[in-house]
């Protein structure tokens, strides 16, 4: 367990928009403890592809998962011949975004302790019994060690 100086400040940082901060006040409360100023990036990370993910999806919304593309048609001479040829379908860019943002949430969230499955594997860890020093112990230069 981190010491109180090197936990994780609760408040989110201010570069995230609001959708990014709002994860960040909803992260903390369940994983702050945990967590120490180094792991920063990792939850920064995490509410930026969160926000990056709600982004994209509104965009879906607005723009549809693709597109009409229409080409104007010419003749060699310059004279129109179609002015709106369809030519087929073109993904909205927002879909790869969408799926990117979502991968990388899985990731960081079971590297945070997110998912079921992390949080059984965190769960497996042996926990320091009464005669064991934790690390944290050890190295803040703990009084008693037993041998």
């Amino acid at each position: 367990m981190a010491n109180k100086s090197n936990q994780l400040a609760q408040n989110p940082p201010k570069y995230l928009k609001a959708t990014g901060r709002s994860m960040w006040t909803r992260l903390m409360p369940l994983i702050g403890d945990q967590l120490e100023e180094s792991d920063r990036a990792l939850v920064e990370s995490y509410c930026f592809n969160y926000q990056l993910l709600r982004e994209a999806y509104e965009d879906i919304k607005e723009n549809g998962i693709q597109y009409a593309l229409f080409k104007v048609i010419m003749t060699p001479t310059g004279e129109v011949i179609d002015e709106h040829h369809f030519e087929g379908y073109k993904s909205n860019p927002a879909t790869k975004t969408l799926s990117d943002a979502t991968a990388k949430l899985n990731m960081l969230g079971q590297q945070l302790g997110l998912s079921p499955q992390s949080r059984a594997e965190l769960a497996k860890l042996p926990k320091a019994s009464d005669k064991e020093q934790s690390m944290d112990d050890l190295l803040n230069g703990g009084d008693s060690i037993d041998f």
